[in-house]
């Protein structure tokens, strides 16, 4: 009896390794940039452990890079049914809707990211640019301050709030894009250079 035990507890040990392995492989091809392979290794995960929160997630990120974009939303949304307060799985499904150029929806979701995290930036700005998108621009000027305000060196933030007050005709806009071009953010060069020389 004390060495069928012994077996079955080598048994599970080994299975847990396994599942283990498979994960880090399945991680070791996305960080590489080899998402098919990445997602061949979190299936094989997956079928040990259909409900894996984090192997469910990155697989669907790696449906994502290979635009695979139908198999990644059905990862996210099967990752918030697991786990409703996945902020993760709430951002990427939200970036869905904002490539889908649906902001108002896309806007929902990075609400509800943000919600479960009131000191996140990037929730903040991401909120932010789907109603800018959405055109509620008392809203989207409420979040890029949010988001400044959680991280001064947002620089995304700063530069699309900048574009916002200079939309509105509000002081400050050039400051703004400043600040974003000073952090190093892409393209605020050039809108500087178009708007506040």
């Amino acid at each position: 009896m004390k060495y069928l035990f012994i077996l079955l507890l080598c048994s599970i040990c080994m299975l847990s390794c396994q599942e283990k392995d498979e994960l880090e492989k399945a991680n070791q091809f996305y960080n590489s940039g080899d998402y098919e392979k990445a997602i061949q290794a979190y299936d094989q995960h997956l079928e040990m452990k259909p409900t894996h929160e984090i192997a469910l997630y990155n697989r669907g990120r790696a449906y994502e890079e290979l635009g695979q974009y139908e198999e990644a939303v059905a990862d996210f949304r099967q990752v918030i049914k697991i786990n409703p307060r996945n902020i993760g799985a709430y951002l990427s499904y939200g970036k869905h809707f904002y490539r889908e150029k649906d902001y108002e929806n896309a806007a929902f979701q990075f609400e509800k990211a943000y919600k479960l995290n009131k000191s996140s930036s990037q929730s903040a700005t991401l909120l932010a640019r789907a109603n800018h998108k959405a055109g509620k621009v008392e809203n989207a000027m409420e979040y890029y301050n949010i988001a400044i305000n959680n991280d001064k060196e947002n620089a995304e933030a700063y530069l699309y709030r900048g574009a916002l007050k200079l939309h509105l005709n509000q002081a400050g806009g050039c400051n703004d894009i400043k600040m974003a071009k000073n952090i190093g953010y892409e393209g605020a060069d050039e809108l500087f250079n178009e708007y506040c020389k």
